[in-house]
Order: C-alpha cells, then sequence, then structure tokens
C-alpha cells in the first residue's frame, strides 16, 4: 500500500511535537507519546496500541491499552490501571465500549464494559479460562410464545470448556453468546454456540444479523456463519487445505463486500483481501499484498480502516485505505506501539434481530433425551467431487462419529481411545490425533440418496457414508453440530454452495420416522 501523510504533521517534526507537549501541563490519562496523526473524520475513534516488543521484558505499565482519538488530535487513554485492554467494539446506539481485558499478570482475560469516557468500568464475565473478542448483538427476545421482551445479547469467545483444540495443543476456543439482563424466570443466560473441536474466533455480526466468524478445520482457517444461537451453520468463504487462513472479517455495506486479513500461517496479519456479500464463493478479489495488515473496520463515516506496517521491522499505523487507488491516508502512527482494531464512537445500523430456534417448544419428540436435534440430508450423492462421487445405489447406510476432546492438563487421549492409525500423519488427517472418536449410530439412506435422524445435540461429529458391507464409501473431514431443539438440513455432500435444492419432499422425510442417534450418552455414559 502507498501511503499519504498529511504535510501538517509529518516524521521530520517529531522533535518538535515531543518538546511541544513536554512543556504542556496534561493530565495523565492523555497520550504524550511521540506520534503522527493524520486526518480521521468528524466522529472520534477508539483503537487499541499493542506495546512494542517482547511482553515479558517490558517494564511496569500497559502490555495493550485502549486509546480514544477526538477530531482535534487529543489522545486519551481510556483503560487506566489495566494491564491488557483490547478487541473493543461499540454498541449500535454509540454509547457503551465493550471489550476484553485484564487487570493483573495472574488474571484471565474477561469481557468488559465502560462509557465512552472510560468510566463506569464494569466486569461483565468470570468464566474458568479466558473471554475474549466480544461483540455486541442485536437485542432479540426469548420468551416464549410472545416474543415481546428483547434483551440485549453480546458474543465473545472462550475457553471456558476446559479441554483441549483437536490437536492436543491449546485450549479450545468457542463462540458463546450472553444476555446482559436477567430473566424473571431463568435470571442471566449464557450458550455456547459453537461446538466444533478445531477452534473459533475473531467473530463479527453481519447485517441480517448472522455471525461471520474463522474457524479452523484441518489445519486451515476459513470463514463460517451462523446464526446468533449458533443455528444455521454454514461455510461463507475459504478452503481449510491450510494454503491460506481468512482472518478478522468485517461488513463493508458501502461496497456489497466483505473484507479481511489473508495469512499462510496463524497469524492474523498478512495481505488484505474481500470478497462479494452476495456471492462470496465467486467474488474474491486481492486489495492489496505489500507489507502487512491487521484489522480492517468499517468508519462511521463509510470508509475502510486498516492498521498497516511497511516491513517487520516497523510499527502498525492506522490509515484510511482507498480501494480504487490503493493507497493509504494516515490516521495515526505512534512508534511506541501497535496501533491497531480502531471502531467508531458513533451511533451504527442495529441488525437483523432473530428468534432463536433453540430456547422454544420444539416440534422434537425423543422420548428420554431432550437434548436433541434434527438432521435431513436431501441426496448423499450431490457433490461438487465428481472424481469420488459413489456409483448410485452404493451407499446404503450413514454414521456419524462423535469427537471427544482432551481435557486440560491430560496427558494422553486415552488407552481405549479409537483413533486412525494416520491420525498422527499431520495437520490435514482424519480424525484429528488430539481427539478420540465413538460412534453416535448409524442411520440408513433411502434410495433416492436421502436420511433423516434425531441426533444428541450440541455434539461435535462428522459422517461417514458406507456400503452394505459396512464399509466407509466417503468421510466428512471437518465438524459439524446440530444445536440442541434445532434442525438442520443439507443439500447433499460436498455440494456447490451456491446450489439451489431440488424442490421436492425426499424419501426419508416422507417417511418420518427419522433414525435416533444419541450415542452412549442416551444410556447414561459419560
Amino acid at each position: 500500500m502507498t501511503h499519504v501523510t498529511p504535510r501538517s504533521i509529518c516524521r521530520s517534526n517529531w522533535l518538535a511535537v515531543i518538546i511541544l507537549m513536554a512543556a504542556m501541563s496534561l493530565i495523565a490519562s492523555v497520550v504524550t507519546a511521540s506520534a503522527v496523526t493524520g486526518s480521521m473524520g468528524v466522529k472520534p475513534i477508539l483503537f487499541v496500541q499493542e506495546r512494542v516488543g517482547d511482553p515479558a521484558h517490558e517494564p511496569a505499565g500497559s502490555l495493550s491499552r485502549l486509546v480514544r482519538l477526538d477530531p482535534d488530535g487529543t489522545l486519551t487513554i481510556l483503560s487506566e490501571g489495566m494491564l491488557n485492554a483490547a478487541q473493543p467494539d461499540v454498541s449500535f446506539d454509540g454509547r457503551t465500549i465493550l471489550f476484553a481485558g485484564r487487570e493483573h499478570a495472574a488474571d484471565s482475560w474477561q469481557i468488559w464494559r465502560m462509557a465512552l469516557d472510560g468510566t463506569s468500568r464494569q466486569q461483565l464475565t468470570d468464566l474458568p479460562g479466558d473471554a475474549r473478542e466480544p461483540i455486541w448483538l442485536a437485542p432479540a427476545a426469548i420468551n416464549s410464545p410472545t416474543f415481546d421482551r428483547r434483551l440485549p445479547w453480546i458474543s465473545f469467545v472462550s475457553t471456558a470448556a476446559g479441554v483441549l483444540d483437536d490437536r492436543g495443543r491449546e485450549p479450545l476456543p468457542n463462540l458463546y453468546a450472553m444476555s446482559l439482563e436477567e430473566t424473571p424466570d431463568r435470571g442471566q443466560i449464557r450458550w455456547q454456540t459453537t461446538y466444533d473441536l478445531g477452534g473459533n474466533g475473531a467473530p463479527t455480526v453481519l447485517r441480517d444479523g448472522r455471525i461471520l466468524y474463522s474457524a479452523r478445520q484441518r489445519g486451515g482457517w476459513a470463514l463460517m456463519t451462523i446464526s446468533w444461537a449458533g443455528e444455521n451453520l454454514n461455510s461463507f468463504y475459504g478452503s481449510h487445505d491450510g494454503s491460506w487462513a481468512q482472518w478478522s472479517a468485517c461488513e463493508w455495506p458501502e461496497q456489497e463486500r466483505v473484507v479481511f486479513i489473508e495469512s499462510q500461517s496463524d497469524e492474523r496479519a498478512g495481505r488484505l483481501a474481500s470478497v462479494s456479500w452476495r456471492r462470496p464463493l465467486h467474488s474474491h478479489v486481492v486489495l492489496d499484498a505489500t507489507g502487512a495488515y491487521r484489522t480492517p473496520a468499517r468508519l462511521q463515516d463509510g470508509s475502510l480502516v486498516v492498521a498497516w506496517r511497511e516491513s517487520e521491522t516497523g510499527t502498525y499505523g492506522l490509515y484510511r485505505f482507498d480501494v480504487t487507488s490503493g493507497r493509504g491516508e494516515l490516521i495515526h502512527d505512534d512508534p511506541d506501539w501497535h496501533d491497531v482494531d480502531a471502531v467508531s464512537l458513533a451511533e451504527r445500523a442495529t441488525p437483523r434481530s432473530r428468534i432463536p430456534t433453540v430456547d422454544f417448544a420444539s416440534v422434537l419428540d425423543v422420548s428420554g433425551f431432550e437434548s436433541a436435534g434434527q438432521l435431513q440430508c436431501m441426496n448423499v450423492y450431490e457433490t461438487d467431487r465428481p472424481s469420488v462421487t459413489p456409483a448410485r445405489g452404493e451407499v446404503t447406510s450413514v454414521r456419524l462419529m462423535e469427537g471427544i476432546p482432551r481435557r486440560i492438563g491430560s496427558s494422553q487421549v486415552g488407552a481405549d481411545d479409537d483413533v486412525s492409525s494416520d491420525a498422527a500423519a499431520g495437520e490435514q488427517s482424519w480424525p484429528p490425533a488430539g481427539v478420540r472418536t465413538r460412534s453416535l449410530g448409524v442411520a440408513p439412506v433411502e434410495a433416492d440418496g436421502s436420511f433423516y435422524v434425531n441426533v444428541a445435540g450440541d455434539v461435535p461429529f462428522y459422517m461417514e457414508t458406507l456400503n452394505a458391507q459396512g464399509q466407509v464409501v466417503d468421510a466428512m473431514r471437518a465438524w459439524m453440530w446440530v444445536r440442541s431443539g434445532d434442525q438442520r438440513g443439507c443439500v447433499g455432500c460436498h455440494e456447490n454452495r451456491e446450489l439451489t435444492p431440488e424442490n421436492r419432499a425426499t424419501q426419508a422425510l416422507r417417511r418420518a420416522e427419522p433414525a435416533n442417534l444419541m450415542g452412549p450418552q442416551a444410556e447414561g455414559a459419560p
């Protein structure tokens, strides 16, 4: 990216700026470090400053902090007294800041909120493990049957489950939704909303109310969507083959696009790319690959702000990015800090609110097992991989395989674990080495390729198609789940994601006798 530095303040006069600021009598919360501040618009912005260098060797002080930048160039630290404050999100009415932080090195990361001036700071979560990357959700009602009382909700990423990812390496992060007000009969509500075992992060809410986030499968990160309550899991863009990882997505309504970072590692820094909001699978564009980008975001005026640095020896600064020219106009760059994660301190449009199906009277009636969902597939022979498509009639049944992760602190998967012999062969082997698997059950596949099952809810699994001899014909190489009380459907196996399903009632659905695939938990097994 070519960057433009405003003439009013440039790097050549840093010394004069430092001398002037040192002579001023300023309150402690006003930043006095040497920095370059450029054009920023008519609304204040909030951003994160990350200390440059190895945090283990830094002097006392914040390792990351929240800073407000006003239109007149005034910088104010809003997170005084905290060791870390990061990943901010501003409420839709523009009045409240949500962020992740911790006060002391021994503390875990938790979710906090505060006013725009840094006052009224309040810790919202107190979970085991870390809670990070909070976002505001649209107010939503769950009081069936009237649904007339909308509650404020947030989503965040947490390792509260206390298990390792499917590699057996790191605490497993998943998405959660939490109400900020108590209900009369249930108190405060907190749901886990993703259940796959690879890890999830970097959520953002789209204008239609869906959550867009990054998910890891088989060593690669790609973009997925769910409803705010964890229903309707779908791929959005990317490949889990590990070639390019997609991170930090943001919606850009003015351009009808979604912008994100692409990298060839787990680092959330790399080239800037985008896809069409309506046809993400066929509209990929690399906007710029010079230097390294982080944390793209839409500002209140409709422009795109990015964190960018030219080389690994430099620091990240904030720039307004012009898609047409590929140029970046400087907003702020402090040589002592990485400036990232900018958001507007302004009102914004509230996304569409959705009523979740997981929390009111369900059509499900599975005797003896309340935590169940339903899954139907229209045609297991429908695929975008013709070279591996089984012959019509070859598949006679489908088996669902549950993935069970290690608990944090355990030294092995387990003496009697059923893990395939090639699981340790590499990141893209399946099933991954860090989990054990067990069958949830087997269901028949009809002549038209359809099947229909009741399945254990909120349980990660993958599917295997079987022939008449019980041999595996093909196996899914990704985790999926069905929320308890939810109903999910799929067109096929690895089908074209833009495919419109045929308007027909499948043989499995007409039979109206879903197989119960509840696994050992139905008999009380752990």
